[in-house]
């Protein structure tokens, strides 16, 4: 599921962004059903998920990739917060959507002509491609939403751009 994005440097305020919509966004974790994060090694996540989430409910760990010279040599990970065994700790997901998402959106590509510059540019990509990816793209006869149980079907542009939404005031 994709269920959140920030655009901007990644910084505490972006990071912030990204975990307070992960907050509002699901369901609210437990001691017992405790919500999980694997990130890279970046304070701010850490920083982020204390701040929007007890801690006695998440399980955090890290993927620290080792370089020398900028060249990544290998990894190593670390458990932050709750009880993950070392070998759930990992990001591979993370990256292959973060190389799907360059390879179907060409503005994240600093080369190609059509290189986003705004920020509200880019979310507003995002946020098309995050109703792809939810509702429309098909794993396996599924997609996101149906696997949750957020909709029973698998929806076309047609559907999802012609659907009515009632205004709450």
């Amino acid at each position: 599921m994709f269920a959140a994005f920030s655009v901007g440097k990644w910084v505490q305020d972006s990071c912030d962004e990204l975990y307070e919509q992960i907050a509002n966004r699901s369901r609210c974790p437990s001691v017992k059903n405790k919500i999980g994060f694997c990130t890279d090694g970046n304070d701010q996540n850490e920083n982020a998920i204390l701040k929007f989430f007890n801690k006695d409910c998440v399980n955090y760990g890290q993927v620290i990739k080792d370089k020398i010279d900028q060249k990544v040599i290998g990894s190593h990970v670390r458990k932050v917060l709750g009880s993950f065994d070392y070998n759930e700790i990992r990001i591979n997901i993370v990256d292959g959507f973060c190389s799907a998402l360059r390879e179907r959106l060409k503005f994240s590509v600093r080369r190609a002509k059509t290189f986003a510059k705004k920020r509200k540019t880019i979310s507003e990509l995002l946020a098309i491609y995050q109703a792809y990816h939810n509702l429309i793209k098909d794993d396996n006869g599924k997609t996101p939403c149906v696997a949750e149980g957020l909709t029973s079907h698998i929806w076309n542009w047609g559907a999802l751009l012609n659907t009515k939404i009632p205004v709450v005031l």
